[in-house]
């Protein structure tokens, strides 16, 4: 698996240098460490987030790194080493590290997620602890602020704090597990909500970095009414914006924009910056370095009626006005932050690539959108952009290279950012990608990367068709969950096409397909791959399409479309009701979106009759966005309505929207290979040795 390793350990440090690390099979794949984020502060301090599988290869456990300079070389060194690894981190002022984590502080510690303070030099101390965990650290001038559940109860008592542990122990010692909901939703993604309420609170950064105890210190922000969905607090601390949940009449779901006060006492009244609005979500987003002005993400909602758009806006809080900074007719921004007052930096998708840009928004002026980075003639895909003084930081991959940590200067456009070095091994998969492109049935041209073997094969190649979710993605980025190179490995070309409702290509794109998830979609999909099927290299019979979300629905529409044209579809967390999908997502949005107007033409199960193949149906049991249900329900109705034979149900009973568990990941990936080769290249099916 290594190709070359060295370890030097002491008493409080350990640094893991790799040559090179395989990913051509399931289990060297799953067993790669990875990065999972990063922070930044602004002095310049830069704290990545590895993981790695832990000691019996159970689970993965994430451990900060630092990431500085010595006589212009960056540097990079492990900060923690607790098996319980570190859930997020916050670089300080003079080299503190705030963390969460859920290692205990003590023997009889309760699992939660706790604060932790890391100073410059000596071991990590526990800070502060709550029932409701910590997470979402966030520095806003002396503050250090998080968000903890606090129990209904409690949020109004006089001594919240030690209401909300009474409660916590009188449910605990009851053995209560109920929660009661005045509102929905109920679920988000892999976990409950409830039975606390989401609180923003915050304590004295400095004072905890010098030594002080704040467990007893810790304040929270008087909170408009709404669930609390996200918040930015504002560079000195003053204050925070708010996103909170608001309900249009009906019971449809939105949010509001607030600016809120912060003060010791928590005196001040929230402010209404942003209502509730019909077609129109709202987030809040960072506030300028001067606190003068915030940007506010606006994003106009799927209905049956409207196309999803998202915009980057800036509001001026003394003039309660609200303007575009970048219409999302062209790009739709992602992560934006401030590089000065003036300057706003954003990540966005890019015709199967991805970009990085610059928006001058000095009041009074015109935007002007500038590339900082990436765009044509490069591969590259980048995320959570961040600023430290005068350079930029940010995450980068390709499909055919795991995700990286890089920086260049903020001013003037960088062609290649430079990576660092020393957190990762090389994972360079063995293969190539080229680019499929071809013109729709309306004329539009689409695009699709062909991962490849490395050297010509000696026949024609069978070809696995990899449909991306969303439907609002692309397919230009690393993915640890649906990688192709494994496949590669294994003798096939991997086709990923960019269908309508991809992002990277303009409003237009969205538009073609939206309200015909089973329409423009699927023949831009089965457009790409004739394209692909009439190269010398490619294999016109033995071919097979899988997909997992929204992809897995393309994969149900297939099935029943296409007749024998494929050997074989594999189809993961897959819609197949659009009549029920709606009402039981945890998503309130869907539902108006998909009935009825999508329900009655476009709901992949109206066709079950139509299914000539096999299929290989995957689903976890606490996937709460697709839930559950749809998976069953597909698994019944092709027993009860298919005649085909070889149909089978790969089911995870401890697993989400995504296979996250290192041994569950391995048997998918196995899972998958062994039906594709059965039925692809007619092999004999051999049953994943973990399945017993």
């Amino acid at each position: 698996m290594l190709a070359q390793s060295a370890l030097w350990v002491s008493e409080h440090r350990v640094s893991v240098t790799y040559m090179t690390f395989r990913v051509d099979t399931p289990e060297h794949l799953i067993a790669s460490p990875r990065l999972s984020g990063f922070n930044t502060h602004e002095s310049g301090t830069v704290v990545a987030l590895r993981k790695e599988l832990s000691t019996d290869g159970k689970k993965y456990v994430t451990q900060a790194w630092s990431v500085g300079t010595d006589q212009d070389e960056i540097q990079t060194r492990q900060l923690t080493h607790d098996q319980h690894g570190v859930s997020e981190v916050c670089p300080g002022v003079g080299g503190a590290l705030f963390f969460s984590s859920a290692r205990p502080a003590s023997q009889d510690d309760k699992d939660r997620t706790r604060l932790w303070l890391l100073p410059p030099y000596g071991e990590a101390r526990m800070i502060l602890e709550r029932p409701g965990g910590v997470e979402d650290l966030k520095l806003g001038g002396d503050r250090l602020f998080f968000v903890s559940g606090t129990l209904p109860s409690a949020r109004h008592a006089n001594e919240v704090t030690a209401e909300n542990e009474r409660l916590d122990n009188l449910r605990e010692d009851s053995g209560v597990s109920a929660v009661l909901y005045e509102s929905a939703p109920t679920r988000d993604w892999d976990h409950d909500l409830g039975p606390d309420v989401p609180t923003l609170w915050f304590v004295d950064a400095v004072a905890a970095a010098d030594g002080a105890s704040v467990q007893d210190q810790a304040r929270h922000v008087r909170l408009p009414e709404g669930r609390l969905l996200g918040y930015e607090p504002s560079p000195d601390g003053s204050f925070a914006v708010v996103t909170v949940q608001a309900w249009m009449d009906g019971g449809w779901e939105r949010s509001e924009i607030w600016r809120v006060p912060v003060t010791d006492d928590g005196t001040g009244e929230p402010e209404l910056i942003r209502p509730v609005e019909q077609d129109t979500w709202w987030e809040a987003g960072p506030v300028s370095p001067d606190g003068a002005r915030a940007i506010i993400v606006k994003e106009r909602l799927w209905t049956s009626t409207q196309n999803l758009s998202i915009s980057l806006c800036v509001y001026d809080f003394a003039s309660g006005d609200a303007r575009e900074i970048l219409p999302g007719d062209q790009y739709w921004g992602e992560d934006p932050q401030w590089i000065d007052e003036a300057t706003v930096v954003c990540s966005a998708d890019y015709r199967g690539r991805g970009i990085v840009l610059r928006i001058s928004c000095a009041p009074g002026d015109e935007p002007r959108v500038d590339i900082a980075a990436g765009g044509d003639g490069q591969g590259w895909t980048y995320r959570s952009v961040h600023v430290t003084g005068e350079r930029l930081w940010a995450l980068r991959s390709r499909l055919d290279r795991p995700e990286e940590l890089v920086s260049w200067p903020s001013e003037g456009f960088s062609s290649d950012p430079a990576p660092v070095q020393g957190l990762l091994p090389d994972a360079t998969p063995a293969g190539r990608l080229e680019e499929v492109t071809t013109a729709a049935e309306d004329g539009t041209e689409i695009r699709a990367w062909l991962a490849l073997p490395d050297t010509a094969a000696a026949e024609e190649l069978p070809l696995l068709v990899f449909v991306h979710g969303g439907p609002w993605a692309s397919n230009n980025a690393w993915s640890w969950r649906w990688n192709p190179w494994p496949f590669v490995a294994s003798g096939y070309a991997v086709l990923l096409p960019d269908p309508a409702i991809s992002t990277g290509y303009g409003q237009h794109m969205i538009d073609r397909g939206q309200q015909e998830l089973g329409g423009t979609p699927f023949t831009d999909v089965m457009a790409l791959v004739e394209a692909t099927t009439q190269r010398q290299d490619i294999d016109g019979e033995r071919q097979a399409l899988l997909g997992g979300s929204y992809g897995g629905y393309m994969a149900n529409w297939v099935a029943g479309h296409t007749g024998d044209r494929f050997k074989c579809i594999v189809t993961h967390a897959s819609l197949w009701d659009l009549n029920t999908m709606g009402s039981t997502t945890d998503n309130t949005e869907w539902e108006e979106a998909m009935v009825p107007s999508q329900a009655d033409h476009y709901s992949p199960h109206r066709f079950v009759g139509d299914i000539q193949v096999p299929m290989l149906v995957i689903h976890g049991d606490k996937d709460y966005r697709v839930p559950i249900s749809q998976g069953l329900q597909l698994w019944s109705d092709l027993q009860r309505h298919t005649a085909v034979e070889g149909h089978r149900f790969l089911y995870f009973p401890d697993e989400n929207h995504w296979i996250l568990k290192p041994a569950n990941a391995r048997t998918w990936y196995e899972t998958v290979l062994a039906f594709v080769d059965e039925h692809v290249q007619d092999k004999p099916w051999h049953r994943p040795e973990l399945l017993g």
